[in-house]
């Protein structure tokens, strides 16, 4: 009977089966009837897990080792990557695209265990802030932190765990659905048997990654995606994270023409730059007084405000913008910035222009004189900024700095 159905297939598709690349696979079969099979189709017993597109199957939970392909890949990006010069940014462009695309595909059939989450992410994480291929701790922001959307102050990477999840449930809504494929047709077939998934009892004789499916926790299963017709991966990942309290500094920080310096104010805004008072608490003998006015520790408030020389130079920034403001305090600069600089208009772009090219001149220049010991004047460090800004900003803008040149 299997033979004839071989035959049968043969001849309507005109492919035949070679005997030397294939194999058959058994589950649930006692002994004689899996020797009656082999001997009729003349095939070597294969056995589980095997890999088919990639990616290993077997009828029980994967173990750990099974997943040491997919850890191999993500390392081997890495290490292609750690001999290049990249900025932050470029790190994090690297992992938000090519990093968790190459663990994508496993996310979308496997739910995958947490300690394989928790390492390819503190290989993402160390990629991140060490440029290294080697798992470190050193992070100025939590990974959590990062993987938050932009609106709440994150980066905007994935959430491996919540998207893996949000994948599975992708599949739970499909078998909800009664989609119009071969595999949940067969498992409609064999296990739910015209019951609603949601009370259905799964049989022990299930695979492992069926039961998942079919039992993971998650929002309703009737939810409707775009147009009532299908669910997206991405309205259950919203739905995994929940709603975050949004930060006010999100409107200058992203869709900022200075954004090859945008990171760094990313940190600076949430005052987690190395400051020395902070490489005091990790217990790091350096010089705490502050490189440029040389009277004051430095700290986050007194390196980008406080601090004579830099009140000074801020005082410049405002005379070229032809502004006059009355600031006294950090948070004070940063509330000012973010009221004015929120808005669309030419003047927003401008002034969230330069609170990024300031902020990152400040800081480079600091870094200069602490490792280099060389310094410039503040107006040349203000002359440096109206010429950047004035190099990258387009159209409208551009007209606007040119009338504003120094």
């Amino acid at each position: 009977m299997l033979k004839q159905c071989f035959d049968q297939f043969s001849t309507a598709s005109g492919l035949k089966p070679n005997l030397n690349k294939s194999s058959v696979y058994f589950g649930g079969v006692c002994k004689v009837d899996q020797d009656i099979i082999i001997q009729q189709l003349g095939y070597v017993q294969g056995k589980l897990p095997f890999k088919y597109l990639g990616v290993p199957l077997t009828t029980k939970k994967m173990k750990v080792a099974q997943w040491q392909p997919l850890i191999d890949k993500i390392l081997a990006k890495i290490s292609s990557w750690t001999a290049r010069k990249l900025s932050y940014a470029g790190r994090v462009q690297l992992i938000r695209t090519v990093l968790f695309g190459v663990q994508s595909y496993w996310s979308q059939i496997f739910l995958m265990p947490s300690k394989v989450i928790k390492l390819i992410e503190a290989y993402c994480r160390s990629f991140m802030w060490s440029g290294t291929n080697v798992i470190t701790k050193r992070a100025l922001i939590s990974w959590d932190k990062v993987c938050q959307p932009k609106s709440a102050g994150g980066l905007n990477i994935l959430n491996l765990k919540s998207w893996n999840k949000a994948a599975i449930l992708k599949l739970q809504w499909d078998l909800a659905t009664k989609a119009d494929r071969l595999w949940i047709k067969w498992v409609h077939m064999y296990y739910i048997k015209g019951h609603s998934i949601a009370t259905v009892k799964v049989p022990k004789q299930a695979s492992w990654m069926v039961q998942k499916i079919m039992t993971v926790a998650g929002p309703n299963t009737q939810m409707q995606g775009d147009n009532g017709k299908r669910s997206k991966i991405k309205q259950l990942y919203l739905q995994q994270i929940g709603s975050l309290a949004r930060v006010e500094w999100k409107a200058i920080m992203f869709k900022n023409l200075a954004r090859p310096k945008a990171f760094s104010m990313w940190l600076i805004i949430q005052e987690r730059m190395m400051t020395t008072d902070r490489l005091i608490k990790w217990n790091i003998n350096v010089d705490p007084i502050c490189v440029f006015c040389g009277n004051h520790p430095e700290t986050h408030a007194q390196l980008f405000w406080e601090c004579t020389i830099i009140t000074g130079l801020w005082a410049g920034i405002f005379n070229w913008l032809h502004i006059q403001v009355q600031i006294k305090t950090w948070d004070q600069l940063v509330a000012w910035f973010v009221e004015k600089a929120k808005k669309k208009s030419v003047e927003g772009q401008l002034l969230r222009m330069v609170l990024a090219e300031t902020l990152y001149s400040i800081w480079n220049e600091r870094n200069h004189r602490v490792f280099d010991k060389v310094h410039r004047d503040t107006k040349s460090i203000i002359r440096e900024i109206a010429y950047t800004c004035n190099i990258r900003a387009v159209g409208k803008l551009r007209e606007v700095l040119h009338q504003r040149l120094l």
